[in-house]
């Protein structure tokens, strides 16, 4: 299989048909063929480095990043597909048709942006690393601030239960002050535990979902590398849907799937009579409304001449 073959087939068409293309619309499928193979390429490195950073395992994100990748491609081919010219004959509406076509498009867009965004942060990984850094810096602080007032508010009181108790048992001890200050120790220990415990989370924590945010509201030049993105998702159905209707390929495919279509259509009629003579021995052919059937645009006219209510009525009193 040569490079051609490949890469018309990732276009998501017929080879078949556009083999019998000039090479002017080879070039063209190979070419979005070769788009294609790029958006893969994006969808992988997007989706492993994303999966990379949430389950933080570099092996995991190999599986899980081929398995997107390949379904958003899929997806994306889906899509394409349907950007491709009717080459069947139709009625087309051209507001329904243009409507239809922007929310294609507006699809493929946002999943470019989605694609993007974690390539992005690849991109900018430095100036990133330095605002997580005082992100982080400022998260703690504001943890710290948080657990120290509460457990302030909390031991205010054991503090002057305590100064009382001593002022008032001044030269004896009494169990009741040491208990009163082992559970001072014990709330004083567990405000280092939980500001501890914050400060080791946040630390090991990537960040990653603030990361895209801080990217998107601080680094503008990244909507640069996102409209090349979108650019690279679009292209391919810029090709496809400004190919010609009457250009080769859409020729070899009409005449191709129009004569299949015909083919079935003539063989359903033949099985539909045979249905009725062997199992009611009764000869029905199948009712056509229309002129063009099977494709069903041009309705039959009625033909038939309905005399006026005046012919009824003098038919049945002069009877």
């Amino acid at each position: 299989m040569n490079l051609k073959r490949i890469l018309c087939t990732f276009s998501g068409d017929d080879y078949s048909i556009i083999s019998q293309c000039d090479n002017s619309i080879q070039n063209r499928f190979m070419a979005i063929g070769g788009f294609v193979t790029v958006i893969f390429a994006l969808c992988f490195v997007s989706c492993y480095f994303t999966f990379t950073k949430l389950f933080q395992n570099y092996f995991i994100g190999i599986p899980i990043g081929i398995f997107f990748a390949y379904m958003i491609t899929n997806i994306y081919l889906l899509l394409l597909y349907t950007l491709s010219k009717n080459s069947f004959p139709c009625k087309t509406n051209k507001a329904a048709q243009l409507f239809s076509i922007s929310i294609r498009i507006i699809f493929i867009s946002f999943i470019a942006i989605v694609v993007s965004k974690p390539i992005e942060t690849i991109l900018f990984s430095s100036p990133l690393e330095n605002e997580i850094g005082i992100y982080k810096k400022v998260q703690i602080e504001k943890y710290t601030k948080s657990t120290v007032e509460y457990f302030d508010a909390e031991t205010k009181n054991l503090k002057l239960i305590i100064e009382k108790q001593k002022y008032r048992y001044s030269n004896q001890e009494t169990s009741q002050v040491a208990n009163y200050e082992k559970l001072l120790q014990k709330k004083e220990r567990q405000k280092d535990e939980l500001i501890n415990s914050m400060t080791h989370l946040v630390n090991n924590s990537n960040y990653y979902i603030q990361s895209i945010i801080i990217l998107n509201s601080k680094y503008f030049t990244c909507w640069l590398l996102t409209f090349i993105t979108i650019f690279i998702f679009l292209f391919p159905a810029y090709l496809k849907n400004f190919l010609g209707e009457q250009s080769t390929y859409y020729e070899t495919k009409r005449k191709i799937e129009n004569r299949l279509v015909k083919e079935e259509f003539l063989s359903f009629k033949v099985r539909y009579s045979l249905l009725f003579k062997e199992h009611f021995q009764r000869t029905i052919q199948l009712s056509e409304p229309f002129i063009d059937s099977p494709f069903n645009t041009v309705r039959k006219r009625d033909v038939r001449e309905f005399l006026k209510e005046d012919k009824l009525i003098s038919d049945l009193y002069n009877a």
